[in-house]
């Protein structure tokens, strides 16, 4: 298992503090520091759940899915897993806007 970094717990700690600044934008085009860094912070974050989420759904559905898409092709189990992977990230969204 590899154990998070201590610079990657930081940015972490200090996503909640990042999203409360106050950024006011005036123009689309309006591009600061603090909101690129706190998109590509959320961004990470989200991929990092949805790969988690992934795990989690491999360990709860009790397949080898790697195995079923990869080396028997099966588009069922493919299929299955872009619904998965759909959900989960409509979960990850919510969560990320509220």
């Amino acid at each position: 298992m590899h154990r998070l970094s201590p610079l990657l717990v930081a940015l972490l700690m200090a996503a909640p503090a990042l999203a409360q600044t106050e950024v006011l934008v005036s123009e689309p085009s309006d591009l600061s520091l603090p909101v690129v860094l706190s998109t590509l912070l959320y961004g990470g974050v989200g991929i990092l759940m949805c790969v988690l989420g992934y795990v989690v759904f491999d360990k709860v559905a009790g397949l080898n899915l790697r195995h079923e898409l990869v080396e028997d092709q099966n588009v069922a189990v493919g299929v299955m897993l872009a619904g998965a992977f759909i959900g989960i990230g409509i979960v990850i969204a919510s969560v990320m806007l509220s």
